[in-house]
C-alpha cells in the first residue's frame, strides 16, 4: 500500500511540475525568464537602485568611513 502512495505522489509532483513550470514555459509566458517584464518596471526598479547608492554613499560620508576601494557595481541576474 506504501508504494502505490509513493507513486501517486510522485505523479503529482510530476503533473505539477509540467502544469505549473513546463507548460507555460513552452508557451512563452514563464514568469522565470527574464524578458518578459515591462519597460515601467525595469525604470522603477534602476531608481529604488540609485536611491540606494545615494543614500549607502551619503550615510558614508555622514558616518565618517569613506571606504578606499571602489566597489564593483550590483550584478543583474
Amino acid at each position: 500500500m506504501s508504494t502505490l502512495v509513493t507513486a501517486l505522489i510522485a505523479a503529482a509532483a510530476v503533473a505539477a511540475v509540467y502544469f505549473f513550470c513546463l507548460r507555460p514555459m513552452r508557451q512563452g509566458r514563464c514568469g522565470m525568464m527574464g524578458g518578459s517584464r515591462d519597460a515601467e518596471l525595469d525604470r522603477r526598479i534602476a531608481d529604488l537602485r540609485e536611491e540606494i547608492r545615494v543614500l549607502r554613499a551619503q550615510d558614508s560620508l555622514d558616518s565618517g568611513q569613506v571606504p578606499t576601494t571602489r566597489p564593483s557595481p550590483p550584478a543583474d541576474t
